[in-house]
C-alpha cells in the first residue's frame, strides 16, 4: 500500500529535527507550543521568545539553517515511509500518553484501531528452546484473543513472538533502535517485510540511524508504552529487558514473567522479576485476569490436537509425548506400536505443526 505524500508542515518539522542542537525534548516542546513550524519563519526572534524564552538560540539556528532535505524526502518516498508527528490525529494515543512521547514517528505498514489492544512479548536474544516454545505459546494465545503482539525485532524471543503472530494471522508491531531504513539484525530482513504486511515497523530515529547501544533503552519505552502489559519470557540478570520493565512500571503497565529453570542464566532475570513482584504466568488466562474488562466470554483455550483432526493412532502417539524432548524409542515403548508406524505418525504430526523434531531423533510437543 502506497502511503500518502507527506505534507509540507511535517517535512518542515523533520527538517528542524535534523538540526544537531535540537533534541527530542526541545522538538516536542516546539511542536506542542507553536503547532505550525512556519510560524518560526513568519515571526521575528523577539515575538518567538515571548512564547519560549529559553529558545532564543534555537530559533536563530532554525531561521539560519541551510539544511536541504530533498534527498531525505525522496528516500522516505522510495521506502514508502509514512511519518506521523505528535500533532497528527492518527498518532497513537497510547504513545501520546506515556509522558515523553516521540515528536516524530517513522512508520512502514500502519497502525490500526485494534492495535490499542496490545501486549508486548520480550526476552533474551540468546533464548533457549524452552524460551522459544513459551514465546510461541503466548504469542499464539494472545493473537487468538485479538491482541496485537508488540516487540523489538531482536534475535531470540522478539523474533519468535513476531513470527508466531504473523503465522497465526495476527497483527504485530516492531519498534526499532535504528532508522526505519536500517534492518537490524540483518537476518531479520524477511521478518521485517512480513511485519510491514501484517502490522507496522516503527522508529523514532531519523533515516540512516545505526543500531547503536544507546538507542535501545530509549526505544524500549515505546515497546512498553504501546502495550497494556509486557510479558518477559527469558532474561539474564544483566538483560536490557529490565529497562523495558522499568519503563512499564513508570507508565503504569502490567508486568508479567514466565518462571524458568533456576540453573539457566536466561531464567535468572525472570525469576528475579517474580521475586520483585512481577506476576508469575503459565498461560494466557493469567494475563487476562489483570484485564477483566477485556476478557471474551466465548474464548475457550484449546490444545493444538483439539483444533486439528487426528486419527486414533495419531492421537495415541501425540498423547504419549511430553513438553520435554523424548527419544523415538521412548515413544515406541510407551505406545507399543511398530517403529515404522511411529516414524510415519511422527512425520505426520510434524507436518501438522503439532510436534517438532530436535537433533538426535528427539521429539517434543509444540507449546502453542
Amino acid at each position: 500500500m502506497k502511503v500518502p505524500e507527506i505534507d509540507e508542515r511535517t517535512i518542515e518539522w523533520i527538517k528542524i529535527s535534523l538540526l544537531e542542537s535540537i533534541g527530542e525534548k526541545r522538538l516536542r516542546t516546539l511542536m506542542l507550543t507553536l503547532k505550525d513550524p512556519f510560524f518560526i519563519y513568519e515571526k521575528d526572534i523577539y515575538e518567538l521568545i515571548t512564547l519560549l524564552p529559553k529558545f532564543k538560540k534555537i530559533f536563530k539556528q532554525i531561521k539560519e539553517s541551510k539544511i536541504d532535505i530533498t534527498d531525505y524526502k525522496k528516500r522516505l518516498q522510495d521506502y514508502n515511509v509514512d511519518v506521523l508527528t505528535i500533532l497528527d490525529q492518527e498518532y497513537p494515543n497510547v504513545l501520546r500518553d506515556i509522558g515523553n512521547p516521540p515528536p516524530i514517528l517513522y512508520i512502514r505498514g500502519g497502525f490500526k484501531k485494534e492495535d490499542d489492544l496490545a501486549v508486548s512479548i520480550i526476552g533474551s536474544r540468546t533464548a533457549s528452546y524452552y524460551g522459544k516454545q513459551i514465546a510461541e505459546k503466548f504469542s499464539h494465545s494472545l493473537v487468538n484473543m485479538g491482541f496485537t503482539i508488540v516487540s523489538g525485532m531482536a534475535r531470540g524471543i522478539d523474533t519468535v513472538a513476531h513470527q508466531t503472530a504473523i503465522n497465526k494471522g495476527g497483527r504485530t508491531v516492531a519498534f526499532l533502535g535504528s532508522g526505519i531504513d536500517v534492518v537490524y539484525p540483518r537476518e531479520n530482513k524477511k521478518l521485517y517485510q512480513e511485519i510491514i504486511e501484517n502490522g507496522a515497523v516503527v522508529s523514532e530515529f531519523p533515516l540512516g540511524t545505526e543500531p547503536v547501544a544507546v538507542n535501545f533503552p530509549q526505544r524500549n519505552r515505546l515497546i512498553s508504552g504501546m502495550s497494556l502489559g509486557i510479558v518477559v519470557v527469558e532474561a539474564t540478570l544483566q538483560s536490557g529487558t529490565f529497562i523495558t520493565v522499568k519503563w512499564a512500571l513508570e507508565q503504569g503497565k502490567e508486568v508479567f514473567a514466565v518462571p524458568g529453570d533456576t540453573r539457566r542464566k536466561t531464567s535468572m532475570g525472570t525469576n528475579k522479576l517474580i521475586q520483585q513482584g512481577a506476576k508469575l504466568i503459565v498461560d494466557v488466562e493469567d494475563i487476562l485476569e489483570e484485564f477483566p474488562f477485556l476478557k471474551r466470554k466465548d474464548f475457550v483455550p484449546t490444545s493444538p490436537a483439539e483444533e486439528i483432526e487426528l486419527s486414533t493412532v495419531e492421537k495415541k502417539v501425540f498423547d504419549s509425548m511430553r513438553e520435554s524432548p523424548l527419544l523415538i524409542d521412548d515413544i515406541i515403548e510407551t505406545t507399543n506400536l511398530p517403529s515404522s508406524k511411529v516414524s510415519s505418525i511422527l512425520l505426520s504430526l510434524e507436518i501438522k505443526g503439532l510436534i517438532q523434531q530436535l537433533p538426535g531423533k528427539r521429539f517434543v510437543k509444540r507449546q502453542v
